[in-house]
């Protein structure tokens, strides 16, 4: 009878330690930090963080995830409805692209002012870099921590456009895998009385598929502008035509 028992005990234990492997293993395996974050979804941000890294040329550069969504600011593929003078556009399946956005946690020189890095949900690659002002209620919290930004600088130096080519031309080294197979394609301009300068890169010989437009462009473009202060806005949608 002893023995029967101690055997049954035995068992119990075994069952209980092979579930607990099993299960427990598991588990750590798809945590890798206290907030429980999915290994894999950290891996594919991780993915996003080290090409925006790489692109600003700041290993250490600190972003935050933001969300995913349509990338509608400066991207958008569709049905074309002409409407009075306007029109409408209606999404199509298989052009509904998504990116993940991600703010830089440090402000532009002070500003109140972020980077706001849009990436392709699809393969990581960096598609915009834009400048966006900081909400009231983040200037609020900022002044609750202890802390200011700028809302109105000044003192704002002119770049002449041979000191902007090299800030952008440096960017785009680093972002672009074929920059010296397409660098002579950019064309250049000033924009605002020469306050800013810009290259933008057209690829003319892509087409949409019969009855789908794209918009602001009719196909992919790269674009980078450089502002006096050296602050830079980035938009690049060949990825996201690569469909």
């Amino acid at each position: 009878m002893k023995t029967k028992l101690l055997l049954g005990l035995l068992i119990v234990v075994i069952t209980g330690v092979t579930i607990w492997w099993k299960f427990g293993k598991n588990t750590q395996s798809l945590t890798t930090n206290p907030e429980n974050i999915p290994l894999q979804e950290e891996n594919l941000q991780q993915k996003d963080i080290e090409a925006v890294r790489s692109f600003m040329g700041k290993p250490n550069l600190e972003l935050s995830f933001v969300s995913t969504g349509l990338p509608t600011q400066y991207f958008r593929v569709g049905k074309i409805t002409k409407v009075g003078n306007g029109e409408n556009m209606d999404a199509v399946d298989a052009w509904t692209l998504n990116v993940n956005v991600y703010d830089q946690k440090e402000l532009i020189n002070g500003e109140c002012s972020v980077y706001e890095f849009n990436t392709d949900a699809r393969n990581h690659n960096l598609t915009a870099v834009i400048i966006r002002g900081l909400r009231q209620n983040e200037i609020e919290n900022l002044k609750n921590s202890g802390q200011s930004c700028d809302s109105n600088p000044k003192n704002i130096q002119n770049l002449n456009k041979t000191q902007a080519e090299t800030i952008a031309m440096g960017y785009l080294k680093r972002a672009l895998p074929n920059f010296d197979q397409i660098k002579d394609q950019f064309v250049y301009s000033a924009q605002n009385n020469g306050e800013s300068h810009e290259w933008l890169w057209q690829d003319k010989n892509y087409k949409l598929p019969e009855g789908i437009s794209s918009r602001p462009y009719p196909g992919p473009i790269i674009r980078i502008s450089i502002y006096g202060n050296n602050q830079i806005q980035y938009w690049n949608t060949a990825s996201l035509f690569s469909n």
